[in-house]
């Protein structure tokens, strides 16, 4: 995913499965963009809630896709 294109709000899912079910969370969940950290508008690391779960915070945006 362009870094660029995620926002505050957008809904989300993990690129990759394997990390999902590494991190315990089931595979097609769908999480929310909450917080974006970074310099100049452009996100370096997301926080991420996912339902039933902590708020995965500071993770790369690259690991996730946004659900249109």
């Amino acid at each position: 995913m362009a870094a660029s294109a995620i926002r505050r709000g957008d809904e989300v899912v993990f690129e990759r499965l394997d990390l999902a079910e590494a991190l315990g969370i089931w595979r097609h969940a769908r999480g929310r963009i909450v917080g974006i950290h970074g310099q100049g508008g452009h996100p370096a690391t997301v926080d991420v809630a996912f339902e039933g779960h902590e708020v995965l915070e500071r993770y790369l945006p690259d690991l996730f896709r946004r659900v249109h």
